[in-house]
């Protein structure tokens, strides 16, 4: 909203002046900058508007107090500022301290940045620094520069900062001013006249001086590093000078505060003693004083002021109250002051007005409220209270202390104008008409002078609920008394209204609802789907023809044929009452605050996630159990609550969140943080295994919009959190590609949303690149095509030689690409090694002759070839595949026999390659081959593969068990291994062969699926 209304002065006076105001610590500055100086500079944060109303009169405001005990990591404040992204940044005696709305953050002190007396955010987003003894500090881009007394510096103690219309950085320390240009040299100012000074203070005023004030209260004013005019304190006529404000909507004049109670207003010279712009008493010391539109704030050792219209308001019922130094308005407008003593506190916008605090009412159970014109009607258990809403003061009349004492359960006014007050004892049920009061007691026929409520209907009577049943009055007569004798068993009435059709619905505490419609009853109760028996309120939707339901442990409602339908989904049980908004949505009053839905949503019953509002969300009090709030035709809801009574707009939008910053201000790639560039992107190095991306929504307000993450290029669907719930996000093995995170956020309700992205561009590996992996094939083929035709040639030369020499190169050659396999494959490296050797092993204790053994051994080395052909993410993935990538695992299988099917010299190579996972129950891939149609040395390998497969270290799991591994082998034979196979291996393993050398028992006994998902919870974990 503060941006809107620049916008909009912009446009009306191009002369307007806007400025950039930004507290720091002790005696911190807040720097203005007038548009028409600064036509061809724009410093960066404008002067923003307050978007709190501390009058009380259009909306209510929370305080909220930062101490050691509420998050801030210190129980003190020297300063504050925000920079461009959105951050808060707080100085204090701890160190630095950032703020992103939800989490305070102490910046590591091993900087250099200890003891923070200043702050100061200038027109390039760089955060300066002032300490109280390491000098200053400036920050861009998560680094610190110090400046102190080797780069020309005057005293380590740095008390204010601000910035001229060039860039130039003006630094005032206990010993006078130092000038800073864009190289971050320092200059000394006027250092024979300000060299020995402790400056309190810095601004830059709207005609471009930079203004200052002393310690032993003198003003001054600079010019490009130079002294522009000193004033002392006999020049001034104002002895006990403590701070002082250029005017930024008028040039050259400036606000003075005191030691005293005095604010002063004009230009510096003789006569501004003379012009005495307040009195802010009961405030004494005023240590700061800050322009914001039509708002002048006082700061003072004694408490906070605002002064507009010429009006003094103290805040008196705000929790910091004790040596305030500083205020600043963040980009939505929210206050933040500063305490040296107290901590931080920061004054929010509340759409819930408290009207208890408004009128400076004592906590009280409010049961009632009616507004009847300009006047406010609240019923209490002691009495009546009536509030006048134009004058903004308590009533006291006849009606008043008629009623002192007495416990109201109900004010309501009907289409005439008439007021019906429901007391609940022996005055009975009294109607207010002008200036009479009339009552109505047992003696004219009610049921009982336990009044409730009352329900007025379409002919105009005024059905009165009672303790006893209900009754009809008509002018001042009682024509109807619905009770026991028309078959009511509970008359314990709580809540009436009447159908279109005219029913009468009455809702009991105990037995149900009954329905009267020309002397016929008809009950319901929960045997007929009620959820409870005592039925707290009922009334009719304004647009549907529904009734909804309130009871004492569900919502629901009754249909146009009187059928109870609950809504079993809603979340909360303990409600009170319901209210329906222009916009279709049903506001909850409940025991722990409100709920609000839309009402299609809660009549739908599928997903019911209201939103809630709490006493952390600015609801100054809970609703009354069975109490009567007012709903004005305007949308003004007035709450009557268990310590008082409140008013909200149940029209007006939940959340403002057009304006609400988004960013990612950096990312963090394997430890290392990275920035974005002029451009917006954020570049990183190929192949980061993992990074994190800090995205932020930086809202100080009291709303919790719902935000929606997504990294474009990566992730395959959104999440949606609410703000509240935001972290840094956590993404691994990133490819290297373009990317982008894009954020969206939207109101509690779902109304309005803005977007927010930033490009992430990760650069490519050699090994990602096409022509790496196209040589890469290239040179396999190649080197196969060598490696064969070699052996060929040899063998044609000297065969008989050859035959023993190519059985040994062969061997050779199969172990190098057996290796090569296992190279692909991080988690099975030596994989096809001990595979072979525990072919071999089968194979002679099943009796094949040396030459078969042989051969087994070179086909085993070969079996997982095709893993070659499958994409190393996939084979290097931690935790369950996919569908998809399993499939690609799968083809390993097909991918080595083509690979091996055509080497002519041995071509009994592809069959291990092929068909190692058939199985002989025809459930294997890729052939689907049963019993003695796979071959031997296949039905050989796979009880090898199946073995190793378990009996090896992978990164999620030790090796198994050895005698788990024994008994799962016996557990498939005949269904996943051949029996013949299993059953020598069984033999080996009772003659000790298979077990490792270092195996002394344990090792995991986990079955495999359940070490599979104990590793993928792990993963998700780590996420």
């Amino acid at each position: 909203m503060g941006k809107e209304k620049n916008k909009d002065k912009k446009k009306t006076n191009n002369k307007r002046n806007i400025f950039k105001r930004i507290i720091a610590a002790a005696a911190v500055l807040m720097i203005t900058a007038s548009l028409s100086v600064l036509q061809s500079r724009q410093v960066y944060a404008e002067g923003h508007s307050v978007n709190v109303d501390v009058s009380g009169k259009d909306a209510g405001y929370s305080a909220v107090l930062y101490d050691n005990t509420s998050g801030l990591p210190t129980s003190e404040a020297n300063a504050v500022t925000e920079t461009e992204e959105g951050f808060i940044w707080i100085g204090s005696y701890s160190g630095l301290i950032r703020y992103d709305g939800e989490t305070f953050e102490r910046i590591d002190s091993t900087h250099g940045v200890a003891s923070v007396v200043s702050l100061f955010a200038d027109s390039r987003n760089r955060l300066w620094v002032g300490t109280n003894d390491s000098g200053a500090a400036v920050m861009e881009k998560g680094e610190f520069t110090m400046i102190n007394k080797k780069n020309g510096l005057s005293s380590l103690s740095v008390r204010a900062i601000c910035e001229d219309n060039v860039g130039n950085i003006y630094v005032g320390t206990t010993q006078g001013v130092g000038m800073i240009d864009n190289d971050l040299n320092v200059t000394a100012v006027a250092e024979k006249e300000l060299g020995q000074l402790f400056i309190r203070d810095l601004r830059l005023g709207a005609d471009g001086l930079i203004y200052g004030v002393t310690m032993d209260s003198k003003i001054f004013t600079l010019k490009d590093g130079k002294l522009v005019r000193m004033y002392k304190a006999d020049e001034l006529g104002i002895p006990d000078v403590l701070s002082l404000t250029p005017d930024p909507d008028k040039a050259g004049y400036v606000y003075v505060g005191t030691q005293g109670s005095a604010v002063y207003y004009g230009k510096p010279g003789k006569m501004l003693s003379k012009k005495v712009f307040a009195d802010v008493s009961p405030l004494a010391s005023v240590k700061s004083i800050e322009k914001f539109g039509d708002q002048i704030w006082i700061c003072s050792d004694s408490g906070i002021g605002m002064i507009k219209d010429g009006k003094l308001t103290v805040l008196d019922n705000v929790p910091l109250d004790n040596s305030v130094d500083h205020v600043m308005t963040d980009y939505e407008g929210n206050l933040w002051f500063t305490s040296s003593r107290q901590g931080i506190m920061k004054i929010v916008r509340n759409r819930f007005l408290d009207l208890f605090e408004g009128y400076g009412l004592s906590p009280a159970v409010v049961n009632s409220t009616c507004l009847d014109g300009d006047k406010l009607y609240l019923g209490t258990d002691s009495g009546l209270l009536i509030l006048d809403e134009k004058r903004k003061k308590r009533v006291k009349n006849e009606l008043t202390e008629r009623l002192d004492g007495v416990r109201i359960r109900s004010v309501i006014r009907d289409s005439r104008g008439r007021m019906w007050i429901s007391t609940y004892g022996e005055t009975g049920l009294l109607r207010l008409v002008g200036g009479t009061v009339i009552a109505v007691t047992v003696d004219d026929g009610l049921p009982s002078d336990r009044v409730r409520t009352v329900c007025e209907k379409k002919d105009g009577s005024v059905l009165a609920v009672c303790t006893g049943g209900a009754a009809v009055i008509e002018g001042n007569k009682i024509t109807e008394v619905y009770d026991e004798s028309y078959g009511i068993r509970n008359t314990e009435i709580l809540t009436a209204v009447e159908a279109d059709n005219g029913d009468i619905i009455l809702g009991t505490d105990g037995d149900g609802i009954y329905i009267i419609r020309d002397d016929k009853i008809r009950h319901i109760s929960v045997d007929e789907g009620l959820s409870s028996d005592v039925v707290m309120r009922i009334k009719k939707d304004r647009k549907r023809s529904i009734f909804w339901i309130v009871t004492s442990n569900s919502i629901g409602y009754l249909d146009s044929a009187r059928k109870v339908h609950t809504i079993s989904n809603f979340p909360y049980s303990n409600n009170f009452d319901i209210y329906e908004n222009d916009r279709d949505e049903m506001w909850v009053l409940s025991s722990n605050g409100i709920h609000v839905i839309a009402a299609d949503k809660l009549i739908d019953n599928k997903t019911v996630e209201p939103v809630f509002y709490g006493i952390d969300n600015g609801l100054p009090c809970i609703a009354t159990a069975n109490s009567y709030s007012y709903l004005s035709e305007n949308g003004d809801l007035y709450i009557a609550g268990t310590t008082g009574a409140a008013r909200v707009n149940i029209n007006d939008d939940a959340d403002d969140i057009d304006e609400l910053k988004m960013a990612v201000p950096f990312v963090r790639a394997d430890g290392i943080m990275y920035y974005p560039g002029v451009n917006g992107t954020i570049k990183l190095p190929p192949g980061p295994k993992k990074l994190t991306v800090y995205c932020y929504v930086y809202n100080y307000s009291l709303v919790n919009p719902d935000v929606t993450y997504y990294l474009d290029g990566f992730e395959t669907h959104r999440t949606t959190v609410s703000r509240s719930e935001l972290v840094p996000i956590d993404y691994t093995n990133l490819p290297g590609g373009d990317y982008r995170f894009e954020m969206r956020i939207s109101d509690s309700m779902g109304h309005d949303d803005s977007e927010f992205i930033v490009p992430i561009k990760v650069r490519k590996a050699f090994y990602e690149q096409i022509w790496f992996l196209v040589l890469v094939i290239a040179a396999v083929l190649a080197l196969m095509v060598l490696m064969f035709r070699f052996a060929i040639n040899r063998r044609t030369r000297a065969f008989l030689k050859k035959e023993a020499e190519n059985k040994e190169y062969i061997k050779e050659v199969t172990e190098a690409f057996a290796k090569t396999i296992d190279m692909k494959d991080k988690y099975t490296n030596g994989h096809s090694m001990r595979v072979a050797e525990y072919t071999v092993k089968l194979a002679e204790e099943m009796g094949y002759s040396e030459d078969e053994v042989e051969k087994f051994y070179r086909i085993a080395l070969l079996h997982d070839i095709g893993k070659i052909g499958v994409p190393g993410d996939v084979l290097s993935k931690p935790g369950k595949l996919t569908d998809e990538e399993f499939a690609l695992i799968k083809s390993h299988a097909e991918l080595g026999y083509n690979v091996l099917k055509d080497i002519s010299i041995m071509p009994e190579l592809a069959i291990g390659a092929g068909d190692h996972h058939e199985r002989p129950d025809g459930r294997g891939y890729p052939k689907g081959l049963k019993g003695d149609e796979i071959p031997p040395v296949a039905r050989i390998i796979a009880v090898a593969d199946t073995f190793d497969a378990m009996y090896s270290d992978r990164p999620y799991r030790r090796r198994m068990n050895f005698d788990k591994v024994v008994s799962i082998i016996k557990e498939v034979s005949g269904t996943q291994l051949s029996p013949e196979v299993v059953d020598a291996f069984l033999r080996l393993v009772d003659k000790g062969e298979f077990r490792a050398a270092d195996d002394f028992g344990g090792g995991s006994t986990e079955d495999i699926d359940n070490i599979h998902k104990r590793f993928e919870a792990e993963q998700a974990g780590d996420k």
